[in-house]
């Protein structure tokens, strides 16, 4: 098992390492849901000595400052002109072009479902003012892009299937603590639509219901459409959470010379989770095996997240804290009771193989002479099944236990 662990970490920071080599000051490389063809993406220039086009192998998925999903490529400009007086205005930033071959050229990133506008000055004369568009063609929703942050809220987009547009999710808890309510914040950024006022994206809307919202949205010919987003939002948000796990367990234990091994017992197991911020937890655990031997391991611990790869997806969070231990061999023998401090990490993988769906590893070793060692595999959604290891020694007793489990949600509150 802790050779596991270690390869596990290993691979981990590799992935760390490679999100780290990828992250562009505010933002961060991200994975692509759907398919984009930057050829879809019309570039409009007026002056016929800029030429303009889409580096092809640029394009990018990235999360940006109001963790949205978008794409976004390099456009590249070319003026046949030696002008040292050129420069090109793009979202309050001056760029300046280099030259080459008698001519003076540059690239820019464009967020393709936000294009702004891009000037290009010769001195005080405006040359060219080249604008993006998005070719509006029949698509089943294939361009439409929900981040994985909706997912848990089936959030439904309907009304502007034909275009371009992603959406991200934040939950935020309104009210007093214990008794809060959900609102949902919804931010939708499009590539050719936008508002009466021509107010660029990204825009808000808050859900706090299961009505949906509508917004009437202007197109680059003139003509409106309505875009609607609906999602499904729970009356109250928890803080409190419990599961129960049941399952066969194969046990081998001993106390002085007396041994039993491949004993098949029923075991119950017990989880509960406190949130105390979307990054912090309280978390305890309690294991019972009792067949001819009696085992009981319960653990409260303070979880906190270390770091984040993969646009997210993957979490790694310490397990700080304490357990409790009950052993007894036979009801002929005397029960050994212990206080123990082993520490522990669990690595979630969000959205693993199928959407809302978690994949966690976790374990915890000990941090004296006292043998113990606890790991799990976990996979589900509220429902779950879970692998789990753990063994125990102290001085003549001892007792390693191993098996499958089914979690199921027992109740939340607060």
């Amino acid at each position: 098992m802790i050779k596991i662990s270690l390869v596990l970490f290993y691979l981990l920071s590799s992935h760390l390492s490679f999100a780290q080599t990828f992250n562009l000051g505010r933002f961060s490389i991200a994975e692509s849901r759907i398919k984009l063809n930057l050829s879809d993406f019309v570039i409009h220039s007026q002056n016929p000595d800029i030429e303009t086009k889409w580096e092809t192998d640029s394009l990018q998925w990235i999360r940006n400052e109001s963790n949205l999903l978008v794409p976004r490529a390099l456009l590249q400009i070319v003026i046949k002109k030696d002008d040292a007086k050129t420069y090109i205005d793009y979202q309050k930033k001056t760029i300046l072009p280099y030259k080459k071959n008698h001519f003076v050229e540059t690239e820019v990133y464009i967020d393709l479902f936000n294009p702004d506008l891009v000037f290009i000055y010769s001195g005080n004369n405006l040359i060219d003012k080249i604008s993006i568009s998005s070719q509006v063609t029949p698509s089943l929703n294939f361009k439409q892009l929900v981040d994985y942050s909706c997912s848990p809220y089936e959030v439904k987009v309907e009304g502007v299937d034909d275009e371009y547009l992603s959406i991200g999710c934040k939950m935020n808890r309104v009210g007093k603590t214990w008794n809060e309510r959900p609102l949902l914040e919804v931010t939708i950024s499009l590539t050719n639509l936008r508002t009466i006022n021509e107010a660029t994206p990204p825009y808000i809307v808050y859900l706090n219901g299961s009505s949906p919202i509508e917004m009437k949205l202007k197109g680059p010919d003139g003509k409106f459409k309505t875009l609607k987003i609906s999602a499904s939002i729970p009356e109250k948000i928890h803080r409190f959470h419990t599961s129960l796990g049941f399952g066969p367990y194969i046990y081998q234990a001993d106390e002085g010379t007396l041994s039993r091994n491949a004993q098949l017992a029923p075991s119950l197991m017990g989880y509960a989770k406190y949130d105390l911020t979307e990054t912090a937890s309280f978390k305890a655990f309690d294991a019972l095996l009792w067949e001819k031997t009696f085992f009981n391991n319960f653990g409260l611990y303070f979880s906190y997240d270390l770091a984040t790869a993969l646009d997210g997806r993957v979490i790694i969070n310490a397990l700080l804290g304490f357990q409790g231990l009950r052993y007894q061999y036979s009801k002929d023998t005397s029960s050994v009771s212990r206080v123990i401090y082993p520490q522990g990490f669990e690595v979630l993988y969000k959205h693993a193989f199928i959407e809302n769906y978690q994949l966690a590893y976790g374990m915890f070793l000990s941090t004296t002479d006292e043998k113990y060692t606890n790991a799990w595999l976990r996979y589900g959604k509220k429902n779950f099944l879970e692998l789990n290891y753990i063994k125990w020694g102290h001085e003549n007793s001892k007792i390693s236990m191993w098996g499958l489990s089914v979690g199921i949600p027992f109740f939340s509150a607060l």
